[in-house]
């Protein structure tokens, strides 16, 4: 039955009475009241939202609808070209990788002080010469094409350490609580290094409108804590 199809740049998920939609291409998310949305559900596979909203009976016709989002190019119409709307699966975080704060200094060589000032460097470059969109595909490429895929691309205590040494180098140059999006990135640029692929995910709330990202293995955070990440839906992972 289904007549729609989600443009690939897009991705959805739902927090409470809210779908939010993250546009790669823009950079961009927008949050669409659920209800008025829910003509949909019969016409795009895996749109979460359905006829038992508050508001469902009373919202605008399929027509309506779709409409804005045919314009915005967040719908394809049919079933090809595109992917359906179910949102990203992500085991939810319930520990860190580096667990509570340690007084001493981890080891550090001169190969890990090199590849901590290259991925850090590279990070700040992609930022401010690439789109979102291009610098995420490179991340999902680059994964994509690691030597063993299919079988773990973490070894979670080699990532343990390189993690206490990235944290303790940070300091250094930027704090990462104030800037999610740059030190994810220069994580999995320093891991990469390694041989080392977790997932960077992107994570919302709805009311008030929050955005938040980190890095993570199945539910071991790396640059953030589980309690924080946790208290955020999934809407994307590369």
């Amino acid at each position: 039955m289904a007549r729609y199809c989600l443009a690939n740049h897009v991705f959805v998920c739902r927090d409470e009475d809210y779908i939010v939609v993250l546009d790669v291409h823009e950079d961009r998310y927008f949050s669409l009241d659920a209800g008025r949305t829910a003509a949909l559900a019969p016409f795009l596979t895996g749109w979460p939202a359905s006829a038992a909203d508050p508001g469902a009976d009373t919202g605008p016709p399929i027509e309506e609808v779709v409409a804005p989002l045919l314009s915005q190019g967040w719908l394809l119409e049919g079933a090809a070209g595109g992917k359906n709307a179910t949102p990203v699966s992500v085991v939810a975080p319930y520990t860190e990788v580096l667990g509570d704060p340690v007084d001493r200094r981890p080891r550090i060589n001169l190969r890990a002080v090199m590849a901590f000032w290259a991925a850090s460097v590279r990070a700040r470059f992609l930022m401010r010469t690439q789109s979102f969109e291009r610098v995420v595909r490179r991340v999902a490429a680059r994964k994509a094409a690691a030597p063993g895929l299919g079988e773990p691309l973490v070894d979670i205590e080699r990532a343990r350490q390189l993690m206490e040494v990235f944290a303790y180098l940070r300091i250094f140059l930027f704090s990462h609580r104030e800037e999610c999006l740059r030190d994810s990135l220069a994580v999995l640029e320093f891991l990469a290094g390694y041989g080392i692929y977790p997932d960077w995910v992107f994570g919302v709330r709805a009311r008030p409108f929050a955005a938040h990202c980190w890095v993570q293995h199945q539910g071991i955070v790396f640059n953030d804590t589980a309690e924080h990440a946790g208290g955020y839906v999934p809407i994307m992972a590369v």
